[in-house]
């Protein structure tokens, strides 16, 4: 299949991306489109904004230049850079804009997928994308649909003291996290890691519900869903300044330091150990300010 996976250029949305090329890569033709949209809300506070700077700000800036610098042609660590990625498994990696432009259309026709997968992609893909793929287009969203339709899904789980959270593979169609669902992968939700920690376990659970359900699609079929209870469905905004305070106020944990470094050490041949592991640290210190 030639599959078009519009993914995130963010930690997050990185260490997913890498789940689904391992998954993908070996026997089919992968293409990946980046967004990196920053919402106003997303700089709006000091906890929004200290999120987002180890969300985005410091593995974009630093983390990866680093060590696309330490290793150029990929490494054998089991996680890479976007670039990493492009060296290790050949897969074009490509930074867009707004999909919904002529050019953006045009430019996805061309590469006429079989199969688009979206996964932490900022943008609504536009309805003429969406009729391309002859095996449809499918979302990875973080949260439990119908019930946490909307941003920062696992936030909303940990605020509202659910065991577990739950990223939701789906049809997409043109309104936002409407579409039929096909199955839910569920991750327990440790209360002792940070918020960022559980984010990443989260999109994990659903890289590999999309996995269980890969043969179907290899097979030439559609994934079958069921349409969402609409009395169900409750969208959240992102978080306000106020609902962080409460989170802390409730012993939530935005971004731990141990936690950070462990997501980190996933991009070195030898995890935690690695003899660079001193090296990452020191750099994750003085971006941290």
């Amino acid at each position: 299949m030639k599959i078009v996976i519009c993914g995130k250029h963010d930690l997050a949305g990185n260490l997913a991306l890498n789940r689904l090329v391992n998954i993908l890569a070996p026997r089919h033709e992968v293409h990946v489109v980046l967004s990196d949209l920053v919402l106003k809300a997303e700089r709006q506070n000091p906890l929004a904004g200290l999120l987002l700077k180890h969300e985005r700000d410091l593995p974009v800036a630093n983390l990866y230049p680093w060590l696309d610098s330490m290793f150029p042609r990929g490494s054998h660590a089991a996680f890479q850079t976007p670039a990493g990625l492009a060296a290790t498994h050949g897969v074009q990696v490509e930074l867009w804009g707004c999909p919904r432009t002529p050019q953006a259309v045009e430019a996805m026709l061309r590469l006429a997928p079989d199969l688009i997968l979206s996964c932490r992609y900022d943008y609504i893909l536009p309805e003429e994308m969406l009729r391309i793929p002859r095996l449809g287009a499918y979302g990875l969203h973080p949260g439990q649909l119908p019930q946490i339709r909307g941003l920062c899904g696992p936030f909303q789980a940990m605020r509202m003291r659910h065991e577990r959270s739950g990223c939701t593979l789906f049809h997409i169609d043109p309104e936002i996290d409407n579409g039929a669902i096909v199955d839910i992968g569920w991750t327990e939700i440790d209360y002792s890691r940070c918020l960022l920690w559980n984010f990443v376990q989260t999109y994990f659970a659903g890289t590999e519900t999309f996995r269980r359900h890969l043969p179907t699609l290899e097979a030439g079929q559609l994934l079958p869903g069921s349409l969402q209870d609409k009395s169900a469905q409750r969208y959240f905004c992102y978080p306000t300044e106020a609902e962080f305070d409460r989170f802390l106020a409730d012993d939530g944990n935005l971004v731990d330091q141990q936690d950070y470094l462990d997501l980190l050490s996933l991009y070195l041949p030898h995890g935690r150990q690695d003899a660079l592991m001193p090296e990452l640290e020191r750099m994750v210190t003085a971006a941290r300010g």
